[in-house]
């Protein structure tokens, strides 16, 4: 296993760009070393932007990454959502975390997921949090056939995020 801490961690500063809107930051996402992120198959999708603390911060849509493992060739899909309105949490969360001093809430499950008679179980890890600093709320679902070694390793990474 790979071991993990807050000094091998690399600094993806992520932000999203609309021919209308302009350029926003989505988040400082922190992963470490052994991880890499690049472009989902979708190009983001930002419907609304604000400046919050003097930074222009992407307010709604959509953003498609992949996060890969460089040497176990482990890769996770990585779709977040923003909206302007904090939602409720879930009502039985695996556990809650602290990302930038904010609550945080994880849900684990299943989906069935391939062609009728090529279907697999896919993992599904998805935190969720409200920002008040950039009012906005965040939702971060990593899935994919990584074990769950990956998805752990992520999910502690997480609490180095930075959203505002």
């Amino acid at each position: 296993m790979d071991a993990f801490s807050p000094t091998n961690l690399v600094i993806h500063d992520i932000s999203v760009s609309n021919l209308l809107l302009g350029e926003a930051r989505l988040m400082r996402l922190l992963l470490p070393e052994t991880w890499d992120i690049d472009r989902g198959l979708a190009p983001p999708d930002m419907s609304a932007r604000h400046v919050r603390g003097g930074a222009p911060w992407m307010a709604a849509g959509q953003a498609w990454y992949v996060l890969y493992h460089k040497t176990h060739g482990w890769a996770l899909e990585l779709h977040v959502r923003i909206s302007p309105k904090g939602k409720t949490p879930p009502s039985d969360p695996a556990e809650t975390l602290t990302i930038a001093g904010h609550t945080a809430y994880l849900t684990w499950h299943t989906r069935r997921r391939g062609l009728p008679w090529k279907r697999h179980d896919v993992t599904f890890m998805t935190v969720t949090w409200y920002c008040p600093q950039t009012e906005r709320h965040l939702s971060l679902e990593f899935s994919g056939w990584c074990p769950r070694q990956g998805f752990e390793q992520i999910r502690a990474s997480l609490e180095h995020l930075r959203c505002h």
